[in-house]
């Protein structure tokens, strides 16, 4: 299996806002957990922030879904900004439970707990409205202090909905638009990811929670969202086309 792991910055009223870190540079991860890929690092954000003329001291907030380490890696990069997190998934993080243990690094635990209050950490208790238009929504399920980020753009409040249903498939598992394997006997539900620290019916009652307050949701890990909202505005791809997450990766060519 292999997935994209995406970072979102969301900008308005003179804001840039960054939602997660993303992980560490390759080797780091490869030396870790025996898995092999491309980019991360500070190379790859201050790559991508550059192509919105931006460099890391551009942002001033820092919005983590949550703290596992390809989502929350790189907070180093952004000393002065102001990084926003569920009270409940730092206390998570330093005692998460045990098959999550790998998931969590010390490196960014240690991170926020230096970070200065309110100026440098903002411990969120529950559903918060961050700006006009940015409201997070507590929603444990993948962890315990899982939040997703709905974010009010021109067509509608997009769901950076994280890893709560990282592809498409898991939000739309009975339509064949979403996976190459549908089930009939999940339609009107979800699919639920197997890393979790609570129950699948708390699971199934945050995403629907999250369709309820949202027009459309935008996974992590999937190949195939959106890289441009509102330019580009989609409730389910067209096919399963460029779905890549089971397809072995070629090897480079000569």
């Amino acid at each position: 299996m292999r997935d994209p792991i995406h970072c979102w910055l969301v900008q308005g009223e003179g804001r840039n806002i960054l939602v997660d870190t993303g992980m560490a540079d390759l080797p780091l991860i490869e030396r870790r957990l025996k898995v092999q890929g491309t980019g991360g690092g500070h190379e790859g954000l201050r790559s991508a922030l550059a192509e919105h003329g931006l460099t890391p001291d551009d942002i001033g907030h820092v919005v983590l879904t949550h703290m596992h380490f390809d989502h929350a890696d790189n907070l180093d990069l952004f000393p002065n900004a102001c990084v926003v997190v569920q009270r409940r998934e730092l206390m998570a993080a330093i005692d998460p439970v045990p098959s999550q243990r790998i998931y969590y690094w010390q490196t960014t635990i240690d991170n926020l707990i230096a970070r200065k209050r309110p100026n440098q950490l903002v411990l969120v208790d529950g559903d918060h409205d961050l700006f006009p238009g940015i409201r997070l929504l507590s929603v444990p399920s993948h962890t315990e202090g899982m939040q997703v980020v709905i974010v009010s753009t021109e067509k509608g409040r997009a769901a950076l909905v994280s890893d709560l249903g990282d592809h498409y498939r898991y939000w739309y598992p009975a339509d064949p638009r979403a996976t190459d394997r549908p089930q009939r006997s999940l339609t009107g539900a979800f699919l639920t990811g197997n890393i979790r620290s609570e129950s699948e019916r708390d699971w199934q009652k945050a995403m629907r929670r999250v369709l309820d307050n949202s027009d459309i949701v935008v996974p992590a890990h999937d190949f195939r969202i959106p890289r441009s909202i509102p330019d580009e505005w989609f409730a389910i791809p067209e096919s399963t086309a460029g779905d890549l997450a089971h397809v072995p990766p070629q090897p480079p060519s000569n």
